[in-house]
């Protein structure tokens, strides 16, 4: 259950950082949420995974979501939390102190990821 568990918040967040990267930063996972909400259904909707994942790409302009979901979906993928963590500039410090560093990498990005984008 931890690999499935923990897998899925994994996928999102790559799936974040990805679509980012490939839009410089003008997209992400919110229209990709929206694109499948709109043109795949809900939760409450019983949906092929193919279907569902398109229309987040088509939303974003990449095939970030079927492209990792390909890649994660039935082996381990495993990720480096620490060099992710590190390159978007956030790190944790004694007394669990968070101290963000702008010159990293993808500092761009997780500025981005937590400022609301919009359509």
């Amino acid at each position: 259950w931890g690999r499935t568990y923990w897998g899925g918040a994994i996928y999102w967040i790559l799936v974040e950082v990805e679509i980012r990267k490939r839009t410089s930063n003008k997209k992400g996972l919110e229209q990709a949420l929206r694109g499948i909400l709109k043109n795949a259904g809900s939760i409450q909707d019983d949906s092929e995974m193919e279907p569902v994942l398109a229309a987040g790409d088509k939303a974003t302009g990449t095939t970030v979501l079927t492209d990792l979901y390909n890649q994660m979906k039935d082996q381990p993928h495993p990720v480096n939390l620490d060099e992710l963590w590190k390159s978007l500039g956030v790190s944790w410090h004694a007394g669990g102190h968070v101290v963000y560093d702008d010159k990293a990498p993808l500092a761009a990005t997780r500025r981005a990821i937590v400022t609301p984008l919009r359509g």
